[in-house]
Order: C-alpha cells, then sequence, then structure tokens
C-alpha cells in the first residue's frame, strides 16, 4: 500500500534528527512506527470488538453468527436467556412507551379543547 502525507515542516525535521541518529531513512524510520501504531490500533479494536460482542448479542444489535464471527463460538445459553429476556423488557417498554404517549396527546387535546 502506498500513500502520500503532507507533514509540517518541524516533524519532518524532528524525523530527519532521528533518522539521523539512529542511522536509517526517514521513510524505513516512518514505515516502522506507522506499522507499530497501527498494529496497536488493531489489537485494541479486536479488543473491543470481543469484549463487547455479548452485550450487543444480548441487546439484538448483532445476530448469532456474527457474535460467532466475533468471538469464534456461538452464544451460550446463559446470553440467549438474557437476550430474550430483553426483547421482552423492550416489548414492555414500548407498549408502556406508546400508551403514556397516546394519554399525553389526549390530555393535550382535551385542553386544547377548553
Amino acid at each position: 500500500m502506498q500513500f502520500n502525507v503532507r507533514l509540517p515542516k518541524a516533524l519532518v525535521e524532528d524525523m530527519e534528527f532521528i533518522a539521523n541518529n539512529i542511522k536509517i531513512s526517514r521513510n524505513d524510520w516512518l514505515k516502522v512506527k506507522l506499522a507499530e501504531l497501527i498494529s496497536r490500533e488493531i489489537q485494541k479494536t479486536k479488543h473491543n470488538l470481543i469484549i463487547t460482542a455479548g452485550d450487543k448479542f444480548v441487546r439484538g444489535v448483532i445476530t448469532d453468527k456474527d457474535f460467532k464471527r466475533i468471538r469464534g463460538s456461538k452464544p451460550n445459553k446463559a446470553m440467549e436467556i438474557r437476550r430474550n429476556e430483553y426483547q421482552e423488557q423492550e416489548k414492555k417498554t414500548t407498549k408502556n412507551s406508546k400508551a403514556s404517549l397516546k394519554k399525553y396527546l389526549r390530555d393535550i387535546a382535551k385542553k386544547a379543547e377548553k
């Protein structure tokens, strides 16, 4: 992969200073540092995806196939039970929210009629 980047002159001078003192080219030094940074970011992101996969599965954000792809195994029975409980709670919350909204709109309509 190749890409071009414009860097501030001061940064380029600092990179040149480091490269000259450790006896490698500025480009080689930059490639190594970018690879190190990207590698750390990839590891952090993968770790976060693995850690949050269970919660996302329970909330219904990802499917069991997505969970298996991320974690390497299917969700366990406890997670499936929690997911079902979560979905039931969501249905109740939605039903209660709709009922509350209808009541609120009726009350507003009554006040407007007066």
